[in-house]
């Protein structure tokens, strides 16, 4: 059994900040730091994919303080990964609805998918106002829209139309914080996919506890729904 998809829902920045006394976009801020040192040690852990819930298409309920804050710091994350494209060979792409986002964040996204587009290392994705139903029902919208595809089609047609296509599916999810639900996120991908549900904020989930969960998945006995 091999460990070569990991994703990650990045949950309880905000729990964190009012546990240790802070404002929520402190949270925020910790956990975009975070999410860099395990992109960087990731190769320590041989993953070839690495899939994360930066942004949900449910996020935008929240408030337009938060949502303020969040962008800004969406801006800095993307600054910051453009200073960092040519440190390492990852290719960087993104994934979800990005007509929404303002001209400055979908041109530093194009400059990121470019300049990494040839990259054969680690494959880092950024799931940003993604949402699990909107990549289904977008992949039935494409498959609708394609006169030759209206004859039944089997899972493996129709995976090409999703946003992941070019991607094998998750072997393990970690959702960090405690809350032990998919939020909509990968609906498509997670069928077979371990899951792991560990307490710790996503703040305060590093190198360690990322090596322990993997530990823990390479006792698992994925069966598939078979008997093996």
């Amino acid at each position: 059994m091999k460990l070569d998809h990991l994703a990650i829902i990045m949950d309880g920045n905000r729990r964190w900040a009012r546990s240790n006394n802070l404002p929520s976009y402190e949270g925020h801020r910790k956990g975009a730091e975070n999410l860099w040192e395990i992109i960087n040690n990731i190769d320590e852990f041989n993953l070839k994919y690495l899939t994360v819930f930066v942004f949900s298409t449910e996020n935008w309920k929240r408030s337009s303080k938060e949502i303020s804050f969040l962008m800004k710091l969406l801006n800095q994350f993307l600054d910051q990964t453009i200073s960092k494209i040519h440190e390492k060979n990852f290719k960087i792409r993104f994934i979800g609805d990005l007509l929404p986002f303002e001209e400055k964040i979908k041109n530093k996204i194009n400059i990121i998918n470019e300049s990494t587009s040839k990259n054969d290392g680690e494959v880092i994705t950024f799931a940003l106002n993604y949402g699990g139903r909107l990549d289904i029902v977008s992949a039935i919208n494409h498959i609708l829209s394609n006169k030759k595809t209206i004859n039944p089609i089997n899972e493996d047609d129709f995976k090409k139309y999703t946003l992941n296509k070019d991607l094998p599916y998750p072997d393990l999810l970690i959702r960090t914080g405690g809350e032990m639900r998919l939020s909509n996120f990968l609906l498509w991908d997670l069928a077979y996919t371990e899951l792991m549900f560990p307490l710790e904020m996503w703040p305060d989930f590093n190198k360690l506890k990322l090596k322990n969960c993997i530990e823990d998945y390479y006792k698992r006995i994925r069966k598939y729904g078979g008997d093996q």
